[in-house]
């Protein structure tokens, strides 16, 4: 017994309409993985609820959006509401102009940042696009104040 044999038809098809409005990359592979398990042990899948399935699938692909995402294995940009990241941002653009001020290049300052954030180099660099320029007439004490305040509420 495969351990999504117990999925009932309703439930599936419960699932399926969670994921036509929801992002959930984990159950979305899961449901992909139900009907790959199936069809690939040629067990009978259930039409009506493939239809749904791919239905909706379909419909998003003409829409223009990848398989990944028409899947629901990617987001896509724009549609999901994302934390604010406006205080990630002051800390790694304070982390990027302390580094320059030890003596750091650039892409090494922005390195930095990124890995410790655990964020990418170019997060990091429209980060300092924003603030960068008000930051360099800020102390080195005040700085150091916002990251370390970041790292305590994160």
């Amino acid at each position: 017994m495969r351990k999504r044999d117990d999925v009932t038809h309703g439930g599936l098809l419960t699932i399926i309409e969670y994921l036509k409005c929801n992002f959930d990359p984990e159950l979305s592979r899961k449901v992909i993985e139900l009907f790959h398990e199936r069809m690939q042990d040629d067990e009978y899948v259930d039409p009506d609820v493939l239809y749904a399935l791919m239905k909706h699938v379909f419909a998003r692909i003409m829409e223009g959006q990848s398989a990944d995402q028409a899947f629901g294995l990617k987001r896509i940009k724009g549609k999901y509401s994302r934390t604010d990241t406006y205080e990630r941002d002051m800390h790694a653009a304070a982390i990027v102009v302390l580094n320059l001020r030890k003596g750091c290049k650039w892409l090494d300052a922005v390195a930095d940042a990124s890995e410790t954030l655990n964020i990418s180099e170019s997060t990091v660099k429209r980060a300092c696009d924003d603030f960068r320029e008000g930051f360099e007439l800020l102390p080195d004490d005040v700085l150091m104040q916002m990251t370390s305040h970041y790292a305590r509420s994160t």
